[in-house]
């Protein structure tokens, strides 16, 4: 294939610790064949193991963070003349282990999308924070989660998985009154909020001054939980009949970006007497993904021996990558268990300021592990 970049040298250093790089045979007609194709540039490429003298590479090893990295390359083991491409595809491990630790794939290969370890990693988790509205030293505090965590203490606290959504309940016995609130949150979502209310218990009908803690320029739909019109207004106020009851006031807040989430207060209402509720609010903070947990990269040498990798860059718009399946497949000629692994994928490369497009990318590949 015709060269169409100018020719650059790089450097790029690569920590391993306990490397281990193996070499499937090719397969033969009742075994899946090993394989990886795209458009580079715009020109269709298909690497095939036991084509050209291409070999499936497959291997592990732990990086300098100690999180593993599943490897899978094609490459020719020799070539007459000018050589092809090779194409690598790193995939971390979605945890930290001790040096040598045994390897779990169930849990580090899985089905779904991934993002590139393209300096732009999305946060691994998120910090949770809950405190009670109202509190003294006779009060007892139980905050339960949607996933069967449960915490006896007076702030509730935790670590969430990113992109996943849960509930979390708040139990207070006040003095004998005891009164639960659920609240739910998608952890990740770029939009959370916190709903507080102040109560004039002298007037008739009692009555309710909503407030929220939420940036400008927000659409807003409160809800007050007793079949009244919903109200657009950032701070309402709203008068509750005499009840004797407990209502549940809804806020639903939405940006530009049709990003949503909602938002629950208690509202107890009772004829002149302040009773107890069980409101809280709460706070997220990213825990940052420092160590590329779960990510993915590509890496390419073209037919001059260039080597472009998709790290450290921001991909554009388009890119994406995604694991489809992950199987078990035979042991490689070190007797090393390995993962049979369906990837589907666009991203961009680069060379110093040189560059490579990837598009209708699809690949499987085998990756070593102990």
């Amino acid at each position: 294939m015709k060269k169409t970049v100018p020719y650059i040298l790089v450097i790029i250093t690569l920590f391993f610790l306990g490397c281990k790089k193996n070499h499937l045979p090719p397969t033969d007609s009742s075994e899946p064949v090993f394989y990886i194709k795209g458009d580079i540039n715009g020109v269709p490429v298909i690497l095939q193991a036991g084509v050209n003298n291409y070999f499936m590479y497959s291997s592990h090893y732990q990086d300098i963070n100690n999180v593993y990295v599943y490897k899978g390359e094609l490459k020719q083991s020799t070539c007459n003349g000018q050589c092809n491409y090779g194409i690598t595809i790193l995939i971390n491990d979605n945890k930290v282990s001790q040096p040598n630790a045994l390897m779990k794939p169930d849990s580090g290969l899985y089905k779904g999308r991934y993002q590139f370890n393209d300096g732009t990693l999305e946060p691994v988790a998120y910090t949770g924070m809950f405190t009670p509205l109202t509190s003294n030293a006779n009060t007892t505090y139980t905050w339960t989660y949607s996933d069967g965590m449960i915490q006896n203490t007076p702030q509730g606290g935790r670590t969430f998985n990113a992109n996943k959504t849960y509930s979390v309940c708040l139990t207070m016995n006040n003095n004998g009154c005891i009164q639960s609130h659920t609240n739910e949150f998608r952890v990740g979502n770029p939009l959370q909020t916190n709903v507080s209310a102040m109560c004039n218990w002298s007037v008739t009908p009692t009555t309710y001054s909503f407030y929220s803690y939420s940036p400008s320029g927000l659409s807003y739909q409160w809800d007050f939980g007793d079949n009244s019109p919903v109200s657009t207004s950032v701070n309402p106020t709203h008068a509750y009949p005499y009840t004797n009851k407990y209502y549940t006031a809804r806020l639903r807040l939405t940006n530009n970006n049709n990003d949503t989430c909602y938002s629950y207060y208690q509202v107890p209402v009772s004829v002149g007497n302040p009773v107890c509720h069980a409101n809280y609010n709460s706070s997220f903070s990213p825990v940052a993904n420092t160590k590329a947990l779960s990510a993915i990269s590509v890496l390419v040498t073209d037919p001059s021996g260039n080597l472009y990798s998709s790290q450290g860059i921001n991909q554009s718009t388009g890119s994406s990558v995604e694991i489809i399946s992950v199987e078990d497949y035979k042991n490689n000629e070190q007797n090393e268990r390995t993962k049979k692994v369906k990837i589907r994928f666009s991203c961009d490369l680069k060379n110093g300021t040189d560059s490579l497009k990837i598009t209708n990318g699809e690949a499987v590949i085998a990756v070593s592990y102990r």
